[in-house]
C-alpha cells in the first residue's frame, strides 16, 4: 500500500550552515541521508496520527542474532502501553526496492523482538504484517493500532520546523509560502521527491523536497520552497529533460515582496541569466503556484 510517511516531511535544523535532519524524539541532529529522511517522515505519521506517544518509542535497539559479527540494530521499535513490543519497523531509503530479502531481514529481528507486527517501508511503499505464531500474515490494511485518529494541521510552524519557510518571511509573502507549501506538498498522492544539488550555494536551498509535475514525455518540472541558514525562503525551480536536470531557476521571495528588479536566477549550460520573474511568467504573491507551472517550463527552456 502507499505509504503513509508519504504525506509528512522529516525536521530539519542548520547546524554552522550546514542542513541536518532533526529527530524530535531524541532531540538530536543527523547527516541528512535517505534512509533517516524515510524513519523521520514514518515518526511523524506514528506519532501525529496514530497517536504513538514519544515516550514509547526506541531507535538503534541492538539485535543478537545468531551469525552476526556485527551487531544489528532495529530502526523502530513501538512499545504498547505496558512497554512490551508493539511494532518493529524497518526503513530502507525511497530508490530501495522493498522484496524478500527485505522481509526476511526485518522477521530475523523480530525473532528477538517479538513484535506482534512488522513494518517494512521505503517512504513510497508501507508492507503490514502480523505475527500470529510461526506465521508472517501480510495485511491489506493498516493494522487496528496504527489507525489513523488524529488529522494533522500543517500550520506556518509545521513548515518552518521542515525547512519549507523562514523565519524571516513576512506579510503577503508569508501568507503565500503557507499556501503554495500546503498546495504543493498536502496531497499524498502527488509526486514528491527530495532532490540533491552539488556545487551551487547553500543561500539557494536547492537540495530540499520538489512537487513533480510532467510536462511531457520525458519532460519535468520540480517546484520547492525551501529555507535556507539565512532565514530566508526561496523558490526553486527544476528543469528535467530525459532525466537529466537541464536548468533551474531560483529566486529570494523576500526580494519578490520587495519587487527588487531581476531578483531571479537562472542557471543552465548557457550560463547564468537575471530575469524579473513577474515580467517573464505572470508572477504574484496572489497567485496559485501550480497555475505557473507552464510558464516556468517556458521560462527555463528560453534560457537552457
Amino acid at each position: 500500500m502507499l505509504s503513509k510517511a508519504l504525506s509528512h516531511f522529516p525536521q530539519f535544523q542548520f547546524r554552522d550552515g550546514e542542513k541536518r535532519l532533526r529527530n524530535p524524539i531524541l532531540k538530536k541532529t543527523f547527516v541528512n541521508l535517505p534512509e533517516e529522511r524515510v524513519r523521520l517522515k514514518l515518526i511523524d505519521f506514528l506519532t501525529m496520527e496514530a497517536g504513538i506517544s514519544n515516550s514509547r518509542i526506541s531507535f538503534e535497539s541492538p539485535v543478537d542474532l545468531p551469525g552476526d559479527k556485527s551487531k544489528s540494530r532495529t530502526d523502530i521499535i513501538c512499545y504498547d502501553k505496558d512497554f512490551k513490543p508493539l511494532l518493529l519497523a524497518e526503513c530502507k531509503a525511497p530508490d530501495i526496492k522493498l522484496d524478500e530479502k527485505a522481509a526476511i531481514q526485518v522477521a530475523r529481528y523480530n525473532q528477538k523482538i517479538g513484535a506482534p507486527f512488522v513494518l517494512v517501508s521505503n517512504g513510497v511503499l508501507d508492507f503490514w504484517f502480523k505475527i500470529e505464531g510461526p506465521q508472517i500474515i501480510p495485511q491489506e490494511e493498516i493494522p487496528k493500532p496504527f489507525t489513523p485518529d488524529n488529522q494533522v494541521q500543517k500550520t506556518l510552524m509545521y513548515w518552518q520546523e521542515r525547512a519549507f519557510i523562514g523565519e524571516k518571511l513576512e506579510n503577503e509573502a508569508l501568507a503565500f509560502a503557507t499556501t503554495s507549501c500546503r498546495k504543493l506538498f498536502g496531497d499524498p498522492h502527488q509526486p514528491i521527491k527530495f532532490l540533491n544539488f552539488e556545487g551551487f550555494p547553500k543561500e539557494f536551498a536547492l537540495s530540499h523536497y520538489y512537487r513533480i509535475f510532467g510536462i511531457g514525455e520525458g519532460v519535468k518540472i520540480g517546484v520547492s520552497i525551501a529555507a535556507n541558514s539565512n532565514g530566508g525562503t526561496r523558490l526553486n525551480v527544476v528543469l528535467n529533460e530525459g532525466g537529466a536536470n537541464t536548468a533551474f531557476l531560483t529566486t529570494s521571495l523576500e526580494r519578490l515582496a520587495e519587487q527588487k528588479n531581476k531578483s531571479t536566477e537562472i542557471h543552465s549550460s548557457s550560463g547564468r541569466s537575471e530575469v524579473e520573474l513577474a515580467n517573464e511568467t505572470g508572477f504574484g504573491l496572489d497567485i496559485n503556484i501550480e497555475d505557473l507551472v507552464e510558464e516556468f517550463y517556458r521560462l527555463l527552456l528560453q534560457y537552457s
